[in-house]
């Protein structure tokens, strides 16, 4: 049994009324989860604050309550403690609960606007061809034989520390983990001890939640400055905010990249619609590789995970090996139909994004490059219209279409695109219902053409104002082009 004192620790409690010792069988900070002898953390959220849901968690059975609001007068029958950061406590309790997890796996963290998926998987996959290893991100959490699904690419406190109690009582050595710049901001990996972190690529995104793109970056720095001196970092090198990063290490690092600074750099490489061939330069010797991921920006995602696998010891030819089994992660540059012409599928939905697609996909099209895609709403509006400039640099034809509007109006997120195109660019149509959206763009289709669906990538369903719908990107070109799918 965990008692509330010794999972306090050392936090600092700004006052506290009850008994400090009472058991404690869970902790929960959504107040519907609360079971008896819990304890409830409340967090203020960015619409509500949870101490609104305190009675609704005491009367599920929490035994105590910790919160940045002061012991009330009522609710005397709980234990009560006042802290100066609610996200904080909620980290530093979690972790203890569970035994500190962390510091029983080597973690790995992976962060950057894009290639965080794709990146993770590869070095799991690696990883795993030695020891068994955990992984965490925007498609779940997952260690051989245990699959688990999550609503955030990195989970709250309690799910994260859960998960890699399961996996170090599963056996597991490693973990890597996608590392969120809102995670990092909201404290929810205060706690873990990484042994390494991935640097993959910055741009702009997520302003509706950091505001400026210096609160982002430094949202992200915060990872690499968890670092000690016995820890490793690998760091994007073409990437100009990889320099700044380096700046501020106080561990070693490996810098991947095609800039012939780099540590890790390809000698030479060749890319196709069957994938990228390429010889690997590495401080350890060469590398040959063989891959079915598509694109000049997975051949540095792959560079990333070498770098990574590597300075965990892995073998140069378990790496080869490995990597030409690798199968594309789910809805990231995944083939929907290959026929006369090839349909992918990714979720490229920034503008970094999109470019680094459409630019790889420009180098191996033999006939048109056809582009769905649309702008989730509620979501940073300045990328909207830098994607519209990056898609007529590009593509033969663009339909612009709804992504996931959320609360705002398609048809008024559909504009905030099209303002973008330049002057005199008319190979564009709009079609506010994707699926309509997507079955014009097949249409069009002829031998040769690529038709790229943008924005969506995994996920199978759409938000609207009023509900939430299935819908999947995959399924529509399957129902459309038939069985003919890979």
């Amino acid at each position: 049994m965990k008692y509330l004192d010794d999972l306090l620790g050392k936090q600092e409690s700004l006052a506290w009324r009850g008994d400090l010792h009472v058991p404690v069988s869970g902790i929960e900070f959504d107040s519907r989860k609360i079971r008896k002898k819990n304890c409830y953390v409340s967090i203020r959220g960015f619409v509500k604050d949870g101490i609104a849901y305190v009675s609704e968690a005491i009367g599920n059975g929490a035994v105590a309550v910790v919160s940045v609001h002061p012991p009330p007068q009522n609710h005397r029958q709980v234990t009560w403690v006042q802290v100066k950061n609610d996200r904080r406590a909620l980290s530093a309790i979690a972790n203890r609960f569970f035994d500190d997890p962390s510091r029983q796996l080597q973690a790995i963290g992976v962060t950057g606007t894009n290639g965080k998926t794709t990146t993770m998987g590869l070095i799991q996959a690696l990883l795993n061809s030695e020891a068994k290893t955990a992984a965490i991100g925007t498609l779940g959490m997952n260690f051989p034989g245990c699959d688990q699904g999550t609503k955030l690419t990195t989970p709250e406190a309690p799910e994260l520390f859960a998960f890699m109690a399961e996996a170090v009582k599963a056996g597991c050595v490693n973990l890597v983990m996608e590392v969120s710049s809102a995670a990092l901001s909201l404290r929810r990996v205060d706690d873990i001890s990484f042994a390494q972190a991935v640097f993959t690529s910055f741009s702009g995104d997520h302003l509706d939640f950091h505001q400026t793109l210096e609160n982002y970056f430094e949202a992200k720095l915060s990872l690499f400055k968890k670092l000690g001196s016995d820890h490793w970092a690998i760091i994007n090198g073409d990437d100009a905010s990889g320099a700044r990063i380096i700046r501020e290490l106080n561990c070693r690092y490996l810098t991947f990249g095609f800039s012939e600074q780099a540590d890790i750099r390809p000698l030479k490489y060749a890319f196709s619609l069957e994938g990228v061939k390429a010889v690997l330069q590495t401080p350890l010797g060469k590398i040959d590789i063989q891959s079915r991921l598509l694109g000049r920006f997975n051949l540095l995602n792959i560079m990333a995970a070498v770098s990574s696998a590597l300075v965990k010891g892995v073998a140069a030819e378990k790496i080869s090996a490995t990597l030409a089994s690798f199968a594309p992660v789910k809805g990231r540059v995944n083939i929907a139909h290959a026929g006369d012409f090839l349909v992918v599928v990714d979720y490229a939905h920034t503008d970094d994004a999109l470019e680094n697609l459409l630019k790889a996909f420009r180098e191996i099209t033999r006939g048109r490059l056809i582009l769905v895609f649309g702008a989730g709403g509620s979501r940073d509006k300045t990328k909207r219209p830098r994607m519209a400039q990056v898609a007529c640099r590009y593509v033969d034809w663009v339909v612009v279409t709804s992504d996931n509007p959320r609360q705002e109006d398609p048809q008024a997120i559909i504009a905030d695109i099209v303002s973008g195109f330049a002057a005199g660019f008319s190979n564009f149509s709009t079609e506010i219902d994707r699926r309509a959206a997507i079955e014009k763009a097949l249409a069009m289709a002829a031998k040769g053409d690529v038709v790229l669906i943008a924005g969506k990538g995994h996920e199978d369903y759409q938000i609207f104002r009023e509900r939430t719908v299935h819908f999947d990107d995959f399924e529509v070109v399957r129902e459309k082009m038939g069985a003919n799918h890979a």
